[in-house]
């Protein structure tokens, strides 16, 4: 009795519910409502086809600034005008939700004499509203309906730029030279006490992948709050070559060793191994790379009896190499 019961939970309550839909009464409450937002819909339509007013928020957009030149944190930043128009299109504007910028020509804009100060003039506003506005949209009123846009001089200075890159070459291949950037420089206008607290410039972010070649692209320099640059962007030249292994057995020199003092190396030459672009295989040689160490350094070691070995000369474009011993023992006495 228990698990037919069980079975069949909800029976009773399926079955109230189908005899209630079968009612008439249902029906009837059915075709009004259908019949009630009909109604709705042809009232709403001929609602909005009668006139109204509202307000609109309209953004400021202060253009063509000199890059000596800022707008005070005080000038106003958005318009608020009064509109009339039918409802369809008003609806339009609320549907909108924003607008875009008017765009205020500073150039063009009067200056007062011995002040930090622009006008925008009733007129200016007035066009630049209309040219957001419908046909037959008419404007009542807005608000400020003029302005008056205090400026601040920004101090400026060179300042060199640096490329935020992440590299990854196909195998064979690496970075030839140094990543070029030009130009090397760009004029920062910033207030003075954060002109000061910048060092360097940095680009957007560029990553490049499986390169194989080298690679020139231009970018736009990282944004960083209250500064300008000029120009806004660079362009990055990062030279990519395929390499090979070149090996060149060097001597060891010491720059002088003075009368009374006898210098041994132990050995006295090291294994260079270079890779090296292949545009410059063919200029490598000996005469090219030198290790060279000061006597001074020998004295410094002299108790330890081991000096660490590093090219001292070579060419800008050698890079990569590793020097076979690293390091040599050396014995130094006195004659």
């Amino acid at each position: 009795m228990s698990r037919r019961g069980n079975a069949y939970p909800f029976q009773a309550e399926v079955t109230g519910l189908k005899a209630f839909f079968r009612r008439k009464g249902w029906r009837e409450v059915l075709i009004f409502t259908c019949f009630l937002l009909l109604s709705l819909v042809l009232w709403c339509l001929q609602a909005l086809q009668d006139d109204y007013e509202i307000e609109i928020v309209l953004p400021i957009k202060y253009d063509y600034l000199p890059p000596n030149m800022e707008a005070s944190a005080d000038s106003p930043k958005e318009v608020v005008a009064k509109v009339r128009d039918k409802g369809m299109v008003l609806f339009k504007y609320l549907w909108m939700g924003s607008f875009s910028p008017l765009e205020i020509d500073v150039r063009t804009l009067p200056r007062e004499a011995n002040t930090s100060e622009l006008t925008v003039t009733r007129r200016i506003l007035e066009t630049a509203i209309m040219k957001r506005l419908n046909s037959s949209t008419y404007l009542l009123s807005f608000e400020p309906s003029s302005i008056r846009m205090t400026y601040t001089k920004l101090g400026n200075r060179e300042i060199v730029v640096e490329a935020d890159l992440t590299l990854e070459t196909e195998a064979g291949f690496q970075l030839s030279d140094r990543v070029v950037i030009t130009p090397a420089k760009v004029r920062v206008y910033a207030d003075r006490a954060k002109l000061d607290s910048i060092q360097a410039v940095r680009t957007a972010p560029i990553r490049l992948t499986g390169l194989s070649r080298t690679k020139t692209l231009t970018v736009r320099l990282a944004k960083i709050n209250g500064v300008r640059f000029e120009p806004q962007s660079v362009k990055v030249t990062v030279p990519v070559e395929e390499f090979t292994e070149r090996r060149l057995t060097l001597s060891i020199h010491c720059d002088s060793v003075p009368a009374g003092y006898a210098l041994r190396m132990f050995p006295n030459t090291a294994e260079a191994v270079c890779n090296v672009p292949l545009s410059h295989f063919k200029e490598l040689s000996e005469d090219r790379l030198d290790i060279l160490i000061p006597f001074r350094e020998f004295e410094a070691h002299r108790e330890e009896g081991k000096i660490t070995l590093h090219l001292t000369k070579k060419p800008d474009w050698l890079t990569d190499y590793d020097l076979n011993p690293d390091a040599i023992e050396f014995i130094l006495e006195e004659q």
